[in-house]
C-alpha cells in the first residue's frame, strides 16, 4: 500500500520551509498560487516507488527520494498541475506540461519533455541527467549541471553554467515525432507523447 494522505496547506509550507532547499520561496509562492485552484494536497512521505506518476488537479508532495518505473506526467485532464519533490528522483521518461520542482538531482534515463506555451518550469535544485532534452515551450532549469546528449530548445534550457544550446535541429527530429503543415515540418507534442509512451527512445535521426 502506498503511503500517501491529504495534508493542508500550512502542513506543506511547513515540509517545504523544513526541506531547506534553494527553491523554497519559489516553491511555496507556486504551492499557494496553485492551492486555490486544487484546494487539495497528496503527500508521500519517505522513500516512494511507483510504476507511473501521473499529476491531475491535486498538488503532489513526495516527502523523500522518488522511483518511477516508467513515466512521470503531469496535467492529467487538467491544464495546469504542480508537482514537488523534497528529494532525488529517478524516472525512465518525464513529461512536463506545466509546473514540477525537485530540490535534489533528477536523473531521467531517456527523454524530458517540455511544453506549456513557455508558461511553467521545471526546476531542479541539483543536477539533471538525461539522453534527450525535447524543450517545445518551456523553462527548464538545473541549480548544478545538466548532463544531456541530445538537446532541441525552442525556449530555455540553463544550469549553473548559463543557457544549454540545442545541438539537435528541427529537421534532425524523427519522422515519429513531427508533423507538416504548410509544407513545414513541426514538432508535434501529442505525436511525441504518445512516442515516449510506446517505448520510442530515439528522437534524433541517425
Amino acid at each position: 500500500m502506498e503511503n500517501f494522505k491529504e495534508i493542508n496547506l500550512d502542513d506543506a509550507i511547513q515540509l517545504i520551509n523544513e526541506n531547506k532547499s534553494v527553491l523554497i520561496e519559489e516553491i511555496v509562492d507556486e504551492l499557494n498560487a496553485f492551492y486555490e485552484v486544487a484546494g487539495k494536497i497528496i503527500l508521500y512521505s519517505g522513500e516512494t516507488n511507483l510504476e507511473n506518476l501521473i499529476v491531475g488537479n491535486d498538488i503532489v508532495i513526495i516527502n523523500g527520494n522518488l522511483n518511477v518505473a516508467n513515466v512521470i506526467e503531469d496535467c492529467d485532464k487538467v491544464d495546469s498541475s504542480l508537482l514537488i519533490v523534497l528529494g532525488n528522483a529517478n524516472c525512465k521518461n518525464l513529461i512536463t506540461l506545466s509546473s514540477m520542482y525537485f530540490t535534489g538531482d533528477l536523473n531521467v534515463e531517456n527523454v524530458i519533455l517540455g511544453d506549456s506555451l513557455c508558461d511553467y518550469v521545471l526546476n531542479v535544485g541539483g543536477n539533471i541527467t538525461t539522453k534527450t532534452i525535447l524543450d517545445y515551450g518551456h523553462c527548464i532549469i538545473a541549480e548544478k549541471v545538466i548532463t544531456v546528449t541530445d538537446v532541441f530548445s525552442f525556449n530555455s534550457i540553463e544550469d549553473e553554467n548559463g543557457a544549454i544550446e540545442q545541438n539537435m535541429e528541427r529537421d534532425e527530429l524523427v519522422d515519429e515525432i513531427t508533423e507538416i503543415d504548410d509544407d513545414e515540418k513541426l514538432e508535434s507534442l501529442s505525436k511525441t507523447i504518445d512516442y515516449i509512451k510506446a517505448g520510442g527512445e530515439i528522437f534524433k535521426k541517425s
